[in-house]
């Protein structure tokens, strides 16, 4: 008051519109034109505000015609100020943002005002308080007043325009905290706003870089495509486009920075495959096939730390894409299996380095009967081969017993399905298990010596105990003679029949003299046993067979006929046929 004078003061506490303009207009031309005014008096004018305008327990009953007072002399003190507001930016911006939170419409819309005016004054020296300005737009624009809203949005403008203008002064972390908090919102008003300041600042790229921050703000974005509102679900896919095509192209310009923010991202575009709104799901899945697809085309080229980042986020990858392979919408279906075929391709191209435990976990976790996918013949086939890249890739890691014990489980399990690809892709893997290592490491043998080729063919066949063998014992018996030594399996299978028949336990009988008749069938029907028919067709003379002791010697190779004869006598039929095709007639007569 002593330095504005107390007629001005209460002009501006006045009721009438017109007298508190006119005393605006003095208190601006005042400051604009008062050399004797110094910093000190203008920080009085400006506490005097404060005082006896702004602060709620100095205000009476008509309160809000002070406020709006108050707020019409700060502003004209800011446009009395020129080029020189820069020095009282932090007291102008302080009191005029407080008041956004008023309870009376009118003075949000003052105040709203009122910072448009110190805007345009300050120009770029008023973005250092971003953070704090566009904690206040948000707030007035999800404003229950439509005056309000619409005085907010005409400074949102002045907003941009100073940014388009003053790029080099924007502070892109600043900008993003901001963004980040308010992308959590869900009034639609406020996602618009956020929307169209992510979009503004992706056309100032040159200048402002949003996109290293992407992490902080991606989540909120993907949440968005569920919005209630289609013209936000609109904007913000355009937004992720927009944002997704900045971070990856062009592919011959990546720096490991942008490979970086791919990696920290990664996570997140993870947990949205498994959002329970479609939308969201297609978009990580079409966000997944990009980085997939840009780390193999881009790999020979990175630093070894950022590859073996990538490595290592495999699984995470991988689960993400399983999540979408049964999914209800084909374009998400179809999406994830594309996404599947990129990542084989980067696992083919890391082959040596995978994270081969890791990722066995992820494909059993998949396979269990308690997951959402387990009635999905896709999903299942799909981790099959997974599991067959990873034993021709990675045969050292997948080739220990402590790696079968591991997943053999599941691969049994899915024998037991009906769908004949799945079973065919689940004895692809097992043809590549007993086709592996045979060496006489420790490493490679169970608890009873035997390699992995023995140890599955004595699982399958506890599983043909489990009535899978009159189901689908043709199917898989004909598949394996297609793929391993089928010369090697019926010796196996002969000798493990004559242990269970040794051991005498109830039921054992039925079942052995079902199994080989079933060998027996295939052994003279299937093409895959040609071979074993030509074999058998040589001379074998009866003075071979040493007796049953000889059957479990491993020392020399024996006539197959010897090998498959004394098992065979456990279903008179089948050993019959067997001598006669070996043309061992005399023997055939004593059968009879």
């Amino acid at each position: 008051r002593e330095v504005l004078g107390e007629d001005l003061v209460k002009r501006l506490c006045a009721t009438s519109h017109e007298r508190r303009k006119n005393a605006a207009v003095e208190i601006q031309e005042r400051v604009r034109h008062g050399g004797n005014l110094d910093r000190d008096d203008v920080l009085r004018i400006l506490s005097c505000f404060q005082r006896h305008f702004l602060d709620s327990h100095h205000s009476s009953q008509h309160s809000s015609n002070q406020k709006k007072g108050g707020l019409i002399g700060i502003a004209s003190v800011a446009m009395g100020l020129g080029d020189d507001i820069d020095q009282f930016l932090p007291q102008l911006v302080e009191r005029v943002l407080a008041l956004f939170n008023d309870e009376e419409a009118r003075v949000r819309y003052y105040a709203c005002e009122t910072f448009h005016n110190i805007a345009k004054v300050a120009k770029g020296k008023v973005l250092r308080y971003f953070d704090k300005i566009f904690a206040g737009l948000c707030k007035l624009y999800a404003d229950v007043d439509t005056e309000v809203r619409a005085g907010v949005a005409v400074l949102d403008r002045l907003m941009k325009d100073i940014v388009e203008k003053s790029p080099q002064l924007v502070n892109a972390e600043s900008i993003v905290e901001a963004l980040k908090e308010r992308a959590k919102f869900r009034n639609p008003y406020v996602r618009q706003l956020v929307l169209a300041w992510i979009t503004l600042l992706l056309g100032l790229r040159e200048s402002v870089d949003i996109v290293q921050y992407l992490p902080k703000y991606l989540d909120g974005l993907f949440n968005m495509l569920c919005d209630q509102s289609r013209d936000i679900r609109h904007n913000a896919d355009t937004t992720l486009e927009k944002l997704l095509q900045q971070l990856v192209e062009p592919a011959d310009t990546l720096t490991d920075n942008r490979l970086q923010i791919m990696l920290d991202s990664a996570e997140i575009v993870v947990k949205c495959c498994k959002h329970s709104d479609c939308a969201v799901r297609y978009e990580a899945l079409v966000w997944l096939y990009a980085f997939t697809n840009l780390q193999t085309s881009v790999a020979c080229e990175m630093t070894q730390p950022l590859n073996r980042r990538w490595i290592k986020l495999l699984p995470l990858l991988l689960e993400g894409t399983l999540s979408c392979f049964d999914d209800n919408e084909e374009r998400i279906a179809r999406m994830a299996v594309e996404n599947n075929n990129s990542l084989l391709a980067m696992a083919t191209h890391l082959s040596t380095d995978l994270p081969v435990d890791a990722l066995i976990e992820q494909l059993k976790q998949t396979m269990r009967p308690t997951t959402r996918s387990r009635g999905c013949p896709v999903v299942r086939t799909d981790c099959l081969q997974w599991m067959c890249l990873l034993l021709g890739s990675s045969t050292d890691d997948m080739l220990r017993m402590k790696m079968m014990d591991s997943f053999g489980n599941a691969i049994f399990e899915t024998l037991k399905g009906n769908d004949d690809e799945v079973v065919g892709a689940a004895l692809d893997v097992l043809a590549l298990i007993m086709e592996g290592r045979r060496e006489t490491d420790e490493e490679f043998r169970d608890e009873e010596g035997r390699d992995f080729f023995d140890v599955v063919a004595h699982r399958l066949l506890d599983l043909f105990r489990q009535q899978t063998l009159e189901e689908k014992g043709w199917l898989v018996i004909r598949h394996l003679c297609g793929h391993l030594d089928v010369r090697r399996l019926y010796i196996t299978v002969a000798r493990a029949i004559q242990e269970a028949a040794a051991k005498n336990e109830p039921g054992e009988l039925e079942f052995t003299q079902q199994l080989v008749q079933t060998f027996s069938w295939i052994l003279f029907t299937a093409v895959e046993t040609k071979q074993l028919r030509d074999e058998l067709l040589q001379p074998a003379p009866i003075s071979g067979l040493v007796g049953r002791a000889a059957i479990a010697d491993d020392t020399q190779e024996r006539p197959l006929f010897f090998e498959l004869l004394l098992p065979w006598f456990h279903n008179p039929v089948s050993a019959l046929a067997l001598c006669l095709w070996a043309q061992q007639y005399e023997l055939a007569t004593e059968l009879t």
